[in-house]
């Protein structure tokens, strides 16, 4: 039989007999004190589950860290590189610019050299053309009694004015006194000083005399057609003679020819 005399006595039997031990517990903790124990170590597993659990996460969280940095620094080279590439893109554009420039500044210099030459030209055209003319019409001043004889009804007695007259102040002072008269106006004066050639002649069947007025062009056309009759109506209104008006050239198309006979002048093509 154990006898308990003092605490002393309940400790030693508690430590000797372990389901005194279990019995005290249970009489003296409550359920959830006793399940404490369990508890813990489910928490305790659950923790270190959690933890291993948060070790990976971070782990894996470190590596995707890690190969962000890289990426990000493998985009930082590209973007580098990038930009070298713009910067040399932009010197070659430069280049390509200043190369442009010098390109334009020499078209430039080769269209104001071509526009230099093309006046050039223009003069020296005008130049032979004007030798052309003068040569034609010296030509035309030789022969203009036969041109005259065989394309008119008109006999040629002398020519007034022409590279063939002699003195052509016989046929401008008329034309001056006319002027001065009123008869024609300072402008018909001009124009009547400066038809080409006048012939005065007479027709066979008539006594009184008459004026040939003609003018000369290479290539004849409505604008030399109309200044005959023109010129022809003034030195008619200025002399009170007669006047036929004829343009003599080198060609001359079957459309001018029916001009020339509308408004009643002679065309001579001679050349």
């Amino acid at each position: 039989m154990t006898t308990v005399n003092n605490f002393v006595d309940i400790l030693r039997i508690i430590r000797e007999q372990p389901e005194w031990r279990e019995a005290l517990r249970s009489a003296l903790l409550s359920e959830d004190v006793l399940e404490m124990p369990q508890r813990l170590a489910e928490l305790a597993a659950t923790v270190r589950e959690f933890s291993a659990a948060t070790e990976k996460r971070l782990a894996a969280l470190e590596t995707d860290v890690t190969d962000l940095k890289d990426g990000q620094a493998r985009l930082e080279s590209k973007v580098s590189n990038l930009e070298d590439g713009q910067a040399r893109l932009e010197g070659k554009v430069s280049n390509l610019e200043d190369g442009q420039a010098r390109l334009e500044s020499k078209v430039s210099n080769l269209e104001d050299g071509q526009a230099r030459l093309e006046r050039s030209f223009s003069r020296l055209e005008g130049e032979v053309g004007n030798l052309k003319g003068d040569a034609y019409e010296l030509k035309v001043g030789n022969h203009i009694y036969s041109l005259i004889g065989q394309h008119t009804d008109v006999m040629p007695v002398r020519v007034l004015k022409g590279s063939r007259a002699p003195n052509d102040m016989a046929f401008l002072n008329p034309i001056y006194e006319a002027k001065n008269k009123g008869i024609i106006t300072e402008q018909d004066r001009v124009a009547a000083f400066a038809v080409d050639i006048v012939v005065e002649g007479r027709r066979a069947s008539e006594q009184s005399t008459l004026y040939v007025v003609l003018e000369i062009s290479r290539t004849i056309g409505d604008s030399d057609i109309n200044r005959a009759a023109a010129r022809a109506d003034i030195v008619h209104r200025a002399t009170g003679k007669q006047a036929v008006p004829a343009v003599i050239g080198v060609l001359a198309d079957d459309v001018r020819r029916r001009h020339a006979d509308e408004r009643g002048v002679t065309l001579i093509v001679y050349g």
